[in-house]
This record gives C-alpha cells, sequence and structure tokens, in this order.
C-alpha cells in the first residue's frame, strides 16, 4: 500500500492542549506505521458558530475542516465527556458537515478514553452514524479501569513509554489497518512499535 494512499484524521474534542484526548491522539500519531499519513486537526476554535444562512457559502476554517475530512481516508475522534454531553467544538464542527455529507460512508474510530463515560460516546455515535458515518467496532476500543488507553502523563512519548499502554495504541492500529487493508483489497502487515 502506497503512503499517499492511506491518510487518517484525528479529531480531539478538546481545546485543550494537554487534554487527555489530545494526549491519546499524539500517542496514536508516534505509534503510527510508517506507511500512513496521519494528520490531527487543528483550528475547530477558530470555526465561526454554525448558522444556515451561511451553509453554501462556509468561510475558510469551514472549507478547510470540510477538506480536511473529504481527504482523509479513516477518522478518529475522540471527545470528553462534559455534563453527560460530548463537547461543543464537536458538535459545533459537525453541524457544518450535515448538508455537505462529508462523513457519508467514511469509516469512523471511536475510542472511548474513559471508563466513566458512557453518555456522551453513545450520543457522538448516534449522531456520527445519522451523519452516515460508519463507526468500526474493532476500532473503537472502550477503556475501562482494568485496561485503560491512557495516563497521567506530561507528553504522548511517556505515555508510549507505559508498555500496556504502547501495545493497545499498537493494537489499535493493527485493527485500523485491518481493516483497511480488507477495504482495499491488501494483506495486512502487523508490528508493534519501540520508539527511539
Amino acid at each position: 500500500m502506497q503512503s499517499t494512499n492511506f491518510k487518517v484524521l484525528a479529531v480531539s474534542g478538546s481545546l485543550r492542549q494537554s487534554s487527555l484526548n489530545r494526549l491519546f491522539l499524539e500517542s496514536v500519531k508516534l505509534l503510527k506505521p510508517d506507511d500512513i499519513e496521519f494528520k490531527i486537526q487543528n483550528g475547530l476554535d477558530q470555526l465561526p458558530f454554525f448558522n444556515p444562512d451561511f451553509e453554501d457559502e462556509p468561510n475558510l476554517e469551514v472549507l478547510s475542516w470540510r477538506k480536511s475530512l473529504k481527504d482523509a481516508n479513516f477518522v478518529i475522534f475522540s471527545s470528553p465527556e462534559y455534563a453527560h454531553g460530548f463537547t461543543g467544538v464537536i458538535k459545533n464542527a459537525l453541524d457544518w458537515i450535515v448538508s455537505s455529507g462529508e462523513l457519508l460512508g467514511k469509516p469512523i474510530s471511536l475510542p472511548n478514553l474513559s471508563p466513566r463515560a458512557s453518555i456522551a460516546h453513545s450520543q457522538l455515535s448516534e449522531i456520527l452514524i445519522v451523519m452516515g458515518g460508519e463507526i468500526v467496532k474493532c476500532c473503537s476500543p472502550i477503556a475501562s479501569l482494568n485496561k485503560p488507553y491512557v495516563k497521567p502523563c506530561n507528553t504522548a512519548k511517556s505515555l508510549c513509554d507505559i508498555p500496556e499502554i504502547n501495545f493497545r495504541i499498537c493494537e489499535l492500529w493493527d485493527q485500523i489497518k485491518n481493516q483497511m487493508m480488507t477495504m482495499s483489497g491488501n494483506e495486512p502487515g502487523l508490528r508493534n512499535k519501540v520508539l527511539p
């Protein structure tokens, strides 16, 4: 598989740079297979509040967001739960693509990083499905107290250095690659990754 053929877009539901969801996605980036292009979406805080009056004439930030989704072969959404709901930044971003349809038929990973955050996860899952996204269950791990995907760390590198976390993220990549290889008809090449 050519590296230019497989692009993964990761979207964090938290704008906080040091959030656990952002840390997780940065760790996923560090452990990505070499033949995959991986991008973490930035600038969701620059999207204006959704207004249907401007849906057909969006500004540059909205156009950039739509293009990122359109170009991606696979999307990872990772969002915290606030007051039994997912974040407003994700809802606003999704509102901008309801009619333009960039999620139609798009395979999605929807991990739940907190054992205590089941309500927001199910809400976001429902909305993504209604919008035409295809949530891939084997690529959407649900953390438990015995099987965390994040732990308090200062950097993504330090999180990747925790053996069980490293293993779980590599396992997630194996699932994603298997899914994409199945779609493309190629054989998967699975491996774990040790960071320098």
